[in-house]
């Protein structure tokens, strides 16, 4: 009877053991996807910061212009005697750009506005947007459908 009883002991050992092992790897596992997680996480982050980034200091940039383009406008209105020969005086629409990052830039299409009374404006902005410099390359080299 001693025996019997040594080796359920053994057993029960043994399989605690194996029990131990399984958990400690699921934990590594689980520890090391959760890490690439991160990483990943990381990666987006910092790529999503530096496009802001861009996107902000051409706003930046692209508000210079137009306080110049304003100030252009200004001097225009002063100087003509109607609103036609404002009109006359500018461009019908003009379109302004400024990079945005390597691969965008921000464009801007305004067009003169004859201001009637203190609050209007001296131009009318038609489009603000954000637009590829070059088409994506798609790489055709790989036959995945035949």
């Amino acid at each position: 009877m001693n025996k019997t009883r040594h080796n359920n002991v053994n057993i029960n050992l043994g399989i605690s053991t194996i029990l131990l092992i399984f958990f400690v790897l699921s934990m590594v596992s689980f520890s090391v996807l959760s890490l690439s997680s991160a990483v990943s996480d990381k990666r987006l982050t910092e790529k999503t910061i530096n496009k802001n980034l861009n996107y902000y200091d051409a706003c930046n940039q692209m508000q210079k212009k137009l306080k110049e383009i304003d100030d252009l406008y200004y001097e225009s209105f002063s100087s003509s005697s109607s609103e036609e020969d404002y009109y006359n005086a500018l461009e019908p629409e003009t379109t302004l750009t400024v990079p945005s990052g390597d691969s965008q830039e921000l464009e801007v299409i305004i067009e003169p506005n004859y201001p009637h009374s203190d609050g209007e404006y001296f131009y009318i902005i038609k489009s603000w947007k954000l637009i590829a410099k070059a088409d994506p390359v798609i790489d055709f080299s790989i036959n995945v459908i035949k």
